[in-house]
């Protein structure tokens, strides 16, 4: 049997410092989407995330059904593909992110035609010590949710949190993720061409009009010299995010957004606020690794250090879970102190509390440059905050993790097949979602799941990553 996860600190001891307590704020975890998800999560459009890279999201329900009963290869990558934004959302991305919340209150909602996912998410926190277990309640009516008398702490804000007790304010906080705002503050970061729409909220559209603006605000990127990066304001584990090195990479990014530019303006003219534009940034490519610096600002703004955690980017550029040395930590927190204390002040003076993370590369002048802020809970947090069990308690300095693995077969399977790493606490589920529909009429069963190991060296980190590889459906 796994020994008992046990977190120093949780997020509740950590909501608790500097005056505050954590018994007055209610944590509801899921990603904001343009589309309905489930009938418990309404759709955000003002707070509406940017992700163009990803396929297209708006999918019949009957054909989501329909590909999560196929079998072959290139129905599991279709079936991988359309559900991974509803996982995302609603399932084990939102259970990873919650794993370390501690003995405080957590809602996740409920996913349609899901009915193992309440039993999928009580199994995940069953592997934490008891008294560290979150409280756990399933939102089933968002109007229920938003008149709870708690201040909410969302991971990004929700447009049905409007009016209703959000523990940050719901506009300060959407500002703060921009990486528009990024770009206009006084923080080091690499030279960024801002292109802000001309266009202004109630403009009439006409379609030659929108024509003409998207060509004006893709004109820079046809001209700019390679390489550099396009970004767009608001995305999520980089997919929108553009590393652009050759000509046909050019090519692929002016396409895109020339798809999405449209919608995205449209839909701005109706909801928008004049004091944030429709953009795009254009940033000066800066090479080196990528540190992902997980923090907490307590309620009196208070920095708290949590880890530093090299970031591991996939194929296509994509955000896909990160590596830590928690040996390290300590002597990472002081060289990034100065950087730290000053992401801290400046989010606190917007109104901004809680966890976040922001990603440093440094210049070959040895310069801090600030490559992103995530100002949220971040996959990175959950990894650092896991310390206490893989090192201290376990002695295992190095950890890894994968956010969203794709496994044929059920959790009593895959528990089967790593027992032993699992029963030496080496390796830790922390989240973990059974695909609807799957398996039924005698076919294969297939879960999307959440995993964090931890290893004495790196040879042994990369054994069990390489086991793990072999579970993957791709």
């Amino acid at each position: 049997m796994a020994p008992p996860v046990s977190l120093n600190p949780t997020l509740a001891s950590l909501y608790s410092l500097d005056g505050g307590n954590s018994d007055e704020v209610a944590l509801i975890y899921a990603v904001p989407h343009p589309t309905k998800l489930a009938k418990s999560l309404p759709v955000s459009v003002k707070y509406a995330y940017q992700a163009p890279r990803m396929a297209n999201q708006s999918r019949p329900a009957d054909i989501m059904a329909l590909c999560c009963l196929g079998s072959n290869a290139s129905v599991l990558r279709l079936r991988k593909q359309l559900l991974m934004e509803k996982i995302a959302s609603s399932g084990v991305v939102a259970q990873y992110f919650a794993f370390v919340t501690g003995p405080m209150d957590l809602h996740l909602f409920d996913l349609d035609n899901a009915p193992t996912n309440r039993a999928d998410a009580q199994r995940v926190y069953e592997s934490i010590e008891e008294s560290q277990r979150p409280r756990l309640h399933f939102v089933e009516e968002a109007e229920k949710f938003a008149a709870l008398p708690q201040k909410k702490a969302c991971v990004t804000p929700m447009d049905f949190l409007q009016g209703h007790e959000p523990l940050v304010d719901l506009d300060a906080h959407w500002d703060l993720l921009s990486k528009r705002s990024l770009a206009l503050s006084d923080l080091p970061s690499p030279p960024t061409q801002v292109i802000d729409s001309k266009w202004v909220p109630g403009d009439a559209v006409s379609e030659s009009g929108l024509e003409q603006e998207v060509a004006r605000m893709l004109a820079p990127i046809e001209a700019h010299d390679l390489p550099f990066v396009v970004k767009m304001p608001h995305g999520l584990g980089s997919h929108a995010v553009f590393m652009v090195r050759n000509e046909e990479r050019r090519a692929m990014c002016l396409q895109v957004l020339g798809d999405e530019l449209p919608s995205m303006l449209q839909t701005w003219t109706l909801t928008g606020d004049s004091k944030t534009p429709p953009s795009l940034l254009l940033q000066e490519l800066v090479s080196g690794p990528s540190l992902g610096i997980s923090v907490f600002i307590t309620k009196k703004g208070g920095p708290i250090f949590i880890s530093c955690v090299d970031q591991v980017l996939g194929d296509d550029d994509c955000w896909a879970g990160g590596l830590v040395d928690y040996t390290q930590q300590e002597a990472l927190g002081a060289h990034y102190r100065e950087t730290i204390e000053r992401v801290a002040a400046y989010v606190y003076a917007r109104g901004y509390w809680g966890p976040m993370g922001v990603d440093v590369m440094t210049d070959e002048t040895g310069q801090q440059l600030i490559i992103d802020m995530n100002i949220r809970h971040t996959g990175d947090l959950t990894l650092g905050m896991m310390k206490h069990h893989f090192w201290e308690k376990n002695d295992l300095p190095l950890a890894w993790l994968d956010p969203c693995v794709f496994v044929r077969g059920n959790r009593d399977q895959f528990e089967e097949t790593f027992r032993d790493d699992l029963e030496s606490g080496g390796l830790v589920i922390t989240g973990w979602s059974h695909v609807p529909n799957a398996g039924s009429e005698g076919g294969d069963s297939y879960s999307f799941c959440a995993l964090l190991a931890g290893a004495k060296d790196k040879e042994r980190l990369q054994q069990i990553i390489d086991r793990v590889a072999l579970q993957r459906v791709t």
